[in-house]
């Protein structure tokens, strides 16, 4: 299966569209993390941040499977841990409404399964998602994700509670 698209580090290129994706309320509905739209500067040192080798997380810009390689979104692991070989399937968002119709999301899954446990090593690697997210629970149960648990009411957005599921897989 040829993919739809393919991943690379962030570059300078790519400020407008995070700075675009970062301060779009309804793109931010259905995260975990709470909405705070940044400068156009917070967007940069954002960006800046997220580029090169990390010990504790990793993030790819997410683009098109062509020359252009444009920006269509981004993935990253966070919480690297070496010592209890584990890490956090940090998350996934895909900013371009073309790209929205879990295909792009499910390549993206795989890429940072397959890094996680072939490229760093780890054993076990965990996320959550919100229970109402349309995509995520279904995915993370369709790669053998093991739902862990529920943290009941646990985010406030969008002026209500949602329940946020937490997945786990081992190598």
């Amino acid at each position: 299966m040829d993919n739809t698209i393919c991943f690379r580090e962030f570059e300078e290129r790519d400020v407008d569209f995070v700075y675009r994706c970062k301060n779009d309320e309804k793109l931010n509905n259905m995260i975990v993390g709470q909405f705070h739209p940044l400068t156009y500067e917070e967007a940069e040192r954002w960006v800046h941040g997220c580029m090169g080798e990390h010990d504790a997380y990793k993030f790819w810009a997410i683009s098109t499977n062509d020359d252009e390689k444009r920006i269509i979104g981004w993935v990253s692991l966070s919480q690297i841990d070496k010592e209890n070989s584990s890490a956090c399937h940090h998350g996934i968002v895909i900013g371009d409404n073309e790209y929205r119709d879990g295909t792009a999301m499910f390549e993206a899954m795989l890429f940072s399964m397959e890094y996680a446990f072939e490229h760093l090593g780890i054993n076990r690697l965990y996320g959550s998602c919100l229970s109402e997210h349309k995509i995520s629970p279904h995915m993370l149960n369709a790669l053998k994700f093991t739902l862990e648990g529920t943290l009941r009411q646990a985010i406030f957005k969008n002026d209500r509670y949602y329940d946020e599921l937490l997945y786990g897989i081992l190598k």
